[in-house]
């Protein structure tokens, strides 16, 4: 009875996965900003209210007279395309961008989808598998398909990296119970935060089921994506301009994305391949990680995914209520996400601090009322995340992110970080 009251906890607790959409209080490292320097390296073309994110998915396509619609259902095939994000009321750029800033913002942004347009789809053709001796393969013609398709996808991206002076890809992978809506809406608002360098891409599986079975069922959709997600990875690391890729994951996606990354390290060691440089990854964000520590604990440094990244940063808060409750139901040791520097052992704290591309942050933030979604609507814990996928810094107050580090081997985040402007170093500069 208790397991199943806890579960009937979860599923109500877990829509703090779903997203209230509207903008997120500016972070605080960018309230005594001139927001037209700090958005000076957004393109031309990316200076407007209306935000394009792309997004690749293997949701089923549901009937809907306003277009393409994507639920919670599995789909064998994985389409991309381009969603549209506004903001209502519809501010001029001037005013967003001044508003982004604002210690107090004049009126709350709410954040809407307007369009949504598939542009092309990867589909194996699982019924046109062919045996040989070496067992299934895809036919020549379905091979063939799925060489165009990867053109396609390829050209969008190149498309907006030609007007892009960074040449970079921000990956954000949801956790359970968000909607195609919620993901993208997410992603555009963390991409927004970072000045709109780069290229976003959303990519969102099958979550949000809802109801007392959604989280298993969203659970088993994660182990579905596997097997897409790392396909789309490997066809974004071929994308000719390419030079850097973060993956941001957060909840359940965390467990998603390691599982995809261990599938693709384990090839790349046997090949003798650098995962980090053939994926080009840059930075590998867990962001209040909804996965088991022993677990994570063998496939990242057993199995040395430690080296898939060129860093790697975990956000964890011991006062996330939903990941306490997945701690119960599942029965973990400890969940990473709910992990704060003293359930570590002195061993282990010093194997941490003994990686400097490895850094465990715990955000001690408070006023988010235990919310799981902390890392992306938190303004101190927002501003560090925009540091790191913006200018990769190294943490440390030296380095222009004032983390303490009370505890060897664990940074500490709360809310007062960057919240004095007498803290504040030079503007920061897009990297080139």
């Amino acid at each position: 009875m208790k397991r199943v009251i806890v579960s009937l906890l979860l599923v109500g607790c877990v829509g703090g996965c779903a997203y209230r959409p509207y903008l997120a209080a500016s972070p605080n490292f960018l309230r005594h900003r001139d927001a037209d320097q700090f958005f000076a390296h957004c393109a031309q073309e990316e200076q407007s209210p209306i935000m394009d994110v792309l997004y690749v998915t293997d949701r089923s396509v549901e009937c809907s007279p306003k277009g393409v619609k994507y639920g919670y259902g599995r789909a064998k095939r994985m389409g991309f395309g381009t969603a549209q994000v506004s903001f209502d009321p519809s501010p001029t750029w001037k005013e967003l961008i001044r508003e982004s800033v604002a210690p107090n913002r004049r009126q709350a942004l709410e954040l809407k989808m307007l369009k949504v347009e598939e542009l092309g789809c990867f589909d194996p053709q699982l019924e046109r598998l062919e045996y040989c001796d070496q067992g299934f393969q895809l036919c020549n013609d379905a091979k063939l398909n799925l060489h165009e398709q990867q053109k396609h996808l390829h050209q969008l991206v190149q498309n907006r990296l030609a007007c892009n002076p960074q040449k970079d890809v921000y990956v954000f992978i949801h956790g359970v119970n968000n909607t195609f809506e919620d993901a993208v809406i997410q992603a555009a608002q963390v991409w927004h935060f970072t000045g709109r360098v780069g290229v976003p891409i959303c990519y969102t599986w099958p979550a949000g089921f809802g109801g007392l079975r959604g989280y298993a069922y969203d659970r088993e959709s994660g182990e579905f994506t596997v097997f897409h997600l790392k396909n789309f990875l490997k066809t974004l690391a071929a994308c000719p301009g390419v030079e850097r890729i973060h993956l941001i994951a957060h909840s359940r996606g965390a467990d998603v994305t390691i599982s995809a990354l261990r599938e693709l390290h384990t090839g790349y060691v046997a090949a003798g391949q650098s995962t980090q440089k053939t994926l080009k990854l840059e930075n590998l964000i867990l962001a209040a990680p909804d996965l088991d520590e022993d677990v994570f604990m063998q496939r990242f440094v057993a199995e040395n995914l430690v080296t898939a990244a060129k860093r790697t940063t975990i956000y964890a808060s011991t006062s996330d209520r939903v990941i306490e409750l997945a701690d119960v139901v599942f029965g973990s040791r400890k969940r990473l996400g709910l992990i704060g520097p003293r359930d570590f052992s002195p061993k282990v704290r010093q194997m941490l601090s003994s990686m400097p591309n490895l850094q465990f942050v715990e955000c001690r933030v408070s006023d988010f009322s235990g919310s799981h979604n902390y890392i992306y609507a938190h303004p101190a814990a927002l501003s560090d995340l925009i540091l790191v996928l913006r200018e990769c810094r190294d943490p440390g107050p030296e380095n222009g992110r004032p983390l303490r580090q009370s505890v060897q081997g664990v940074w500490e985040l709360d809310n007062s970080y960057w919240q004095e402007k007498e803290s504040t170093p030079k503007m920061l500069e897009a990297r080139p």
